[in-house]
This record gives structure tokens, sequence and C-alpha cells, in this order.
């Protein structure tokens, strides 16, 4: 992760201008130097420093107007103000523009150094954040046992997909299916091969299906696929080569699984929970019927 900081320093009086940049050196990576306002709006313009560390009360341009066409720039610009007892004025405009700290003048270098680390730490957040957010996305939508889609991913998709049915008039099934007697195979070869069953069965389905389908984990030993653009027929079609795929499959151990499933079709008179509701009622039927079905 780039941790290089650059932080511009605004301040009219030249002597404190002279201590403060000793210890912000210290702290950053690259310091650029202002003495009012209007010279510290071009360095932050040609440079775009990550932290602003600036005087309030200055001659042309103070802190707070300067800091204010900066947050008109970037509202989330990371800015401490150093600030004399007597500017309260200055002060309570400044808490309003939401600056990341101050710092009361004669400064406190522990105090200074205390709110620009606070600023680094954030800046750092979210650079990482940045660097790696399609990763942290993917593990947030993600069974940590199977790697399918969790459920969480799930109705977040199936909502958008059945508004999309409603609004454009598209077709969309969803197949729901359970393993048959898992709990038996838990009790009898335990938890840690019941595991293993559930890896190998997402990887039978996930060979089995179009990338287009929405295939996630529902929970426990149940999983859920979204087809779209996919009317009744072809759904059951998909289902019932799941199934056989299932079957025919070697597990671990030689242990045999098979999975029951229910199959249904969006239809506009469905809510969305509704449909949900009918495909698990079709689930249940499939396992009230003798397991190892489809039923539709």
């Amino acid at each position: 992760m780039n941790k290089y900081i650059t932080i511009l320093y605004v301040e009219d009086e030249d002597n404190i201008r002279a201590g403060i940049s000793r210890v912000l050196k210290r702290l950053c990576d690259e310091l650029y130097l202002a003495s009012n306002g209007l010279e510290g709006l071009e360095l932050f313009k040609t440079h775009k420093p990550d932290i602003i560390v600036s005087d309030i009360r200055m001659p042309y341009m103070d802190g707070i107007e300067m800091c204010r066409k900066i947050k008109e720039i970037d509202k989330k610009q990371h800015i401490i103000f150093t600030t004399a007892h007597t500017d309260s004025d200055f002060f309570m405009k400044a808490i309003e523009m939401h600056v990341d700290g101050y710092v009361l003048k004669p400064i406190d270098f522990e105090k200074l150094e205390e709110n620009i680390e606070d600023s680094k730490d954030r800046i750092f957040m979210k650079r990482y954040y940045i660097e790696h957010k399609k990763e942290l996305e993917i593990k947030a939508y993600l069974d940590s046992l199977t790697q399918v889609y969790n459920r969480t991913y799930f109705e977040q998709e199936y909502t958008k997909m059945v508004d999309s049915c409603v609004e454009d008039n598209l077709t969309l099934s969803l197949v729901m299916l359970d393993i048959d007697k898992f709990k038996n195979i838990n009790d009898t070869y335990g938890h840690l091969k019941g595991d293993e069953i559930l890896k190998h069965l997402a990887k039978v389905i996930k060979q089995n299906i179009r990338k287009t389908d929405i295939f996630a984990r529902w929970g426990g030993e149940e999983f859920i696929i979204i087809a779209e653009d996919t009317i009744l027929k072809d759904a059951l079609h998909l289902a019932e080569n799941l199934r056989k795929s299932i079957k025919n499959s070697s597990f671990i151990d030689g242990i045999e699984v098979t999975c029951s499933f229910g199959v249904a079709e969006f239809d506009e008179k469905f809510t969305a929970k509704d449909f949900m509701q009918k495909v698990d009622d079709l689930l249940y039927l499939a396992k009230k019927n003798g397991r190892d079905r489809v039923e539709s």
C-alpha cells in the first residue's frame, strides 16, 4: 500500500512557520509551504496535498476562506487548523467546516503530531480500501465454505431482477435445492465430511449451470439459483440435469448424495416474497413426495 504522505503548511508568521516546518518534515514525505491563504490555495491546486495544516488569521485570504474554497474542490480534504485562544469566531466556523482537528497556539507539538497521525490513519485506510475494493467486495459476498455467493448477495440481486421482470416484462425462474437427509450424513460421518460434501456439491452445480445464472448458498444444506431469461420448461430441464449430475457424482468416501428441487417461473401476480415462498413450498413438496425429485 502507498504510504507516501504530503502536507501543505500555511502560516503567515515566518518564525512560527520555520519552527513548525521542522516538525512537519518528520511526519511527511514532502512538505509545501505558504505564507497566506492565496498562496496556499494555489499550492493546493498544483500539488493536491494529503493533509493541510493552516493558521486561521492571515492576510490576503484567511485560513477559513482558503479552506472553504478547497472544500469546494475536494470536500473530503484533510484539514487541521492552528488557532489562537482569541479566535473564537473563526474557531466556530472551522468546526462547521468539519475539519479533522485543531491545535491551539502556542502550538503543542505532541498534539499537532497526534492530529496528523489520525489523519494519516484515515488516509491509509481509504487507500487500502481502494486498492482492495474488488477483493473485499468479493469476500463479503462469498460463502466462506463453498465459495459460492452467500445469501446477502443473492437477496440483493434477486430484488433487482424481480423489479426488472415487472418493469421490462422479462422472464425469470428460481431453482431451490436441498440435500436429502443431510442430518443423517452429518450424524453418521461427522460434520467435517458434511462440509466436504457441501463443497463438492457446489462444484458439481457450478459446472452444470450457465455463467449468467446466479448460484448461492441459501443456508445450511440449501442452495438456490436465479436463472434469468429462462422459462419454466428450461428451468425444469436445468434442475433435472443437476439432479442427475449430483446423484451420479462421486462424493467423498463413496457417500451417496441426492437432492430435492423446487422450480418456479416468475409471474407478475407474485411479489418477490410470494415468489420465494412458492419455490420453497415446491421444494418441501419434493421432499414430501419421496425426495431426489423435481417439483414445479
